[in-house]
């Protein structure tokens, strides 16, 4: 079922949709299987679920990175010079 669908069956059994998911859902992602931008609205949940930790999962790797880099960079500067 679309993300769209759902917020507006949520609005229909009473629940507060915020303000601002019209704007979020008109946010683009780009579907690889696509090959094509496609709206967050118009994204079915499986696949925004499947998208949200694909992003998910490299936003750690890079996290990850950066740490390790900081890390390195923090003992670099302890470091004696010749």
């Amino acid at each position: 079922m679309q993300v769209n669908k759902i917020l507006k069956l949520l609005n229909l059994t009473g629940k507060t949709i915020p303000c601002d998911m019209q704007d979020q859902l008109s946010v683009t992602y780009f579907s690889e299987s696509r090959q094509e931008p496609i709206s967050i609205g118009d994204m079915d949940i499986v696949h925004l679920i499947r998208a949200f930790n694909k992003i998910n999962e490299k936003k750690e790797a890079i996290d990850k990175l950066v740490f390790e880099y900081i890390q390195e960079q923090k003992g670099n500067n302890g470091s004696s010079r010749t």
